[in-house]
């Protein structure tokens, strides 16, 4: 069996601080042959990390909040969400252990983001208003509408490519942050048409990999839960 740990984040709720998780990660993965999920709480603990990260087979890291931009050397502009400077470092440090072990890393959406800050790069903190002539990434006007835009798979080689077997994909987008440098030994394996970073993959370690997209939502298409499915074949 291969465990696969889900890092949840923290939300408060009738003045309490939950631990909270996208239930369709956890269905998604239990779902799958031979995996079982694993839930790792917001626990800023390096000896609880270190049995956590020992103790699966591959981390999954999900979306969320804002990442803070202190963590690239930029103060926060007017555009920029909330942010969760405890979850930032608790994530950070999830990463800096996992690569040094050599964990395999399935990146989603702020993951992604926060992978390519781990390794040295920086972020668009707010799309709209940082790039001229982007489209269909998220909602504007605070509808929480889900967009959807094409990505083109640039890298045959890729393991986004070889879980779908296709040049191009139509995504979902919910997200208005993005990756503007590349972080050091990372590769851009997919863009969109208007030239946003879309996925990335490590190009050291074997099974290190971030998209943009979110394939956990069930209720937009199913065949995204393949990414899933090769990930864990290929730990």
């Amino acid at each position: 069996m291969k465990f696969i740990g889900i890092v949840c984040w923290t939300e408060m709720r009738y003045k309490i601080t939950r631990h909270e998780l996208n239930r369709s990660f956890s269905d998604i993965v239990a779902n799958i042959d031979g995996a079982i999920p694993v839930m790792f709480p917001q626990i800023n603990d390096d000896c609880i990390m270190d049995e956590f990260i020992d103790m699966v087979d591959g981390i999954i890291l999900i979306g969320g909040s804002d990442v803070s931009p202190h963590l690239y050397n930029e103060g926060p502009k007017r555009e920029l969400h909330q942010v969760n400077p405890l979850r930032d470092e608790i994530e950070i440090n999830i990463l800096k252990k996992s690569i040094k072990e050599n964990k395999p890393i399935l990146a989603v959406c702020r993951g992604m983001q926060l992978l390519n800050i781990y390794k040295g790069g920086t972020l668009y903190q707010d799309i709209y208003s940082d790039i001229e002539d982007v489209y269909n990434h998220s909602d504007r006007d605070g509808k929480k509408v889900i967009y959807y835009h094409n990505i083109d798979i640039l890298d045959k080689e890729s393991h986004l490519y070889k879980a779908f077997k296709s040049d191009d994909l139509l995504v979902n987008s919910f997200h208005h942050q993005a990756i503007k440098k590349l972080g050091r030994d990372l590769k851009i394996v997919a863009k969109s048409e208007d030239g946003i970073i879309e996925a990335v993959e490590h190009t050291k370690d074997p099974m290190v990999m971030g998209i943009q997209f979110h394939p956990e939502f069930p209720e937009h298409n199913r065949k995204f839960y393949k990414v899933f499915e090769y990930f864990i074949e290929n730990i």
